[in-house]
């Protein structure tokens, strides 16, 4: 099965989603920053922090608007990446930047610091903006950086800057907007997280939802095909069956009473020429009444051929064409090959196919002479009836179905053989013949 890939319009709503959780995340990141200006600004407000103090003359004076340009122009081009559809590659610029400035700081601060504190944001946010991963690898990244500014700040290879003195007064107060700068911005961080996390629940939820629904729905058109295939299959089945029953019919009832013909006839005429062979035919007639009438119930329940229960193929087959030679006709059978065991179907299918053909010489050939040739061949079974009759009518050999009043002949026997994989050939050499040829080597 092949790998289900994400479609465009999937890929799209990604970016998306990606694209609006950096614009909610770039405020929340400032805010410990604007809590300690605010802190700051209420404390100037209350008098706490001098305003008047001059620096020192030798430091250049500090002018706030420097970091609010830089960081304007910086959240700037983080938007315009996440306009361009670019959400992942915005998240990475301002983690990156925010660990870089964080590490310098840190630098030059030292451990015991507020500032170390400021990791805590871009591990929170990787995991929101990026995955798992990108968020234990900044968890890894900021634990060596407190280790190295620790070793470091130990030897004395960080010197921690001497805060101004009003400062450091107020510090306590300062500490205050920081740090609740860091706590609301973890909680927000974590907030976004979570309901990130909900959505893609319900979105399951609703998605499982859909597929039990489509689960159920595709049960009931299978029960509904299932039920629609047994219908046809019953059908099937029917039409199979009848068209078994007019073939047993056709080649049991038909041939009987053609033969019954056949020796009344017979009886007939040997009653106005030589009455002595009258009873001969007659009884001869019955036989065939009596075997019709069996074969016909056989039929009806699908049994073997009573000729078959007696002997095997070729035995049925010479009986078949003994019973034939009447009236200047004569019926000889022959047997090449080594004989073995065939299957039932097998050979009752060629038995009602050396039956139909002789009947056929029978009652159309005007033939002297009819063989019935039966083949063992190493991969199949192979009946020949030849005559030297008139041979078939051009019609004949379309394979075409008689009408209600007429048999199934050629038609017939070719289903028959068909069912077994076999084939049935009609031409006329000299007469009529047929070849009945069916494959054994895959059944016995």
């Amino acid at each position: 099965m092949e790998p289900i890939t994400d479609t465009p319009s999937m890929q799209l709503a990604e970016r998306r989603r990606r694209g609006g959780l950096v614009l909610r995340t770039l405020p929340i990141l400032v805010l410990p920053f604007l809590m300690t200006v605010v802190a700051a600004l209420l404390l100037q407000a209350t008098g706490q922090i001098a305003v008047d103090k001059v620096p020192p003359p030798e430091r250049p004076v500090f002018n706030p608007l420097v970091p609010i340009v830089v960081l304007v122009t910086f959240f700037s081009a983080l938007i315009v990446l996440v306009r361009l559809g670019r959400p992942t590659v915005s998240a990475l610029v301002l983690l990156s930047v925010w660990t870089l400035l964080t590490t310098l700081t840190a630098l030059r601060f030292g451990v015991t610091t507020y500032f170390p504190a400021l990791l805590i944001l871009p591990i929170c946010a990787a995991g929101l903006l990026i995955d798992r991963v990108a968020s234990l690898s900044l968890a890894a990244l900021a634990t060596v950086l407190v280790v190295s500014v620790a070793l470091l700040e130990m030897n004395g290879l960080i010197v921690m800057p001497v805060m101004p003195l009003f400062v450091e007064a107020q510090l306590p107060m300062l500490s205050i907007g920081f740090w609740m700068g860091i706590f609301w911005s973890v909680a927000l961080l974590t907030s976004l997280l979570a309901g990130g996390l909900q959505t893609a629940l319900k979105r399951s939820y609703g998605q499982a939802e859909e597929l039990r629904t489509l689960s159920r729905q595709l049960e009931a058109r299978v029960q509904e095909q299932t039920a629609l295939l047994v219908s046809q299959e019953r059908e099937a089945a029917t039409l199979e069956e009848r068209n078994r029953l007019a073939r047993e019919i056709h080649d049991t009832l038909a041939q009987g009473l053609a033969g019954i013909i056949v020796q009344l006839g017979a009886t007939q005429r040997a009653m106005r020429a030589a009455p002595d062979e009258a009873p001969e035919h007659l009884d001869l007639a019955q036989r065939m009444a009596r075997e019709s009438l069996a074969e016909a119930r056989r039929s009806v329940w699908n049994l073997r051929a009573a000729a078959l229960e007696r002997g095997d193929l070729a035995d049925a087959l010479r009986g078949v064409a003994e019973r034939q030679t009447c009236d200047g006709l004569r019926a000889t059978f022959a047997q090449s090959g080594e004989a073995r065991p065939l299957a039932p179907e097998i050979e009752s299918a060629l038995l009602r196919v050396g039956q139909e053909a002789l009947a056929n010489v029978v009652k159309h050939a005007n033939a002297r002479r009819v063989t019935v040739s039966l083949a063992y061949t190493p991969d199949g079974v192979q009946l020949a009836v030849h005559d030297d009759g008139d041979g078939f009518a051009p019609g004949a050999l379309t394979y075409a179905p008689a009408d209600a009043s007429g048999g199934f002949g050629l038609l017939g026997m070719r289903e028959r053989l068909a069912a077994l994989g076999g084939t049935l050939t009609a031409t006329n050499q000299g007469g009529a013949l047929v070849v009945a040829a069916v494959p054994t080597t895959a059944r016995e």
